[in-house]
């Protein structure tokens, strides 16, 4: 028989883990659907910006390849779906499990239209990086000189 000595601060941490993921699960559960969080196994995470040429959005998908994703750009919107598989066959027994697995769907809104025929993607890392440009303008711009 195996003494294993007890570590109140060990079961007070787990249990601190454990408060934390059933919080963060209730308040994405309970968010607006406007907020671009669609139901789904799991949310990865995001990060979107403005430059003054367009919007670049990074999203954390480890575990997934470029096949894996799906990228739909229409006017001044973006959806992302895709699907994080388990790699190898799942043991019957875990000691831990944090890492999600299934379906997502990410969708955002962007303050200008977006030029779906000149998007870029690049997967580098387990990182998606979108740069989306603005639509030019259609309007000409007239330079107008004072005469002399």
């Amino acid at each position: 028989m195996t003494i294993r000595r007890w570590d109140p601060l060990s079961d007070l941490l787990t249990l601190q883990e454990r408060m934390n993921r059933l919080f963060e699960e209730s308040l994405s559960r309970n968010r607006l659907p406007d907020e671009g969080l669609s139901s789904g196994a799991w949310v990865p995470l995001a990060d979107v910006y403005e430059t003054p040429e367009g919007f670049v959005v990074q999203v954390e998908l480890a575990g997934l390849g470029p096949e894996d994703v799906e990228v739909q750009v229409d006017g001044d919107g973006l959806v992302l779906r895709g699907e994080r598989r388990m790699t190898s066959q799942r043991p019957e027994a875990f000691h831990r499990m944090e890492r999600s697995y299934g379906a997502f769907t990410r969708s955002f809104r962007f303050t200008a239209e977006v030029d779906p025929g000149r998007v870029t993607a690049h997967f580098h890392d387990g990182l998606l990086r979108l740069e989306l440009p603005k639509v030019r303008s259609r309007e000409a711009r007239i330079r107008v000189e004072r005469a002399e």
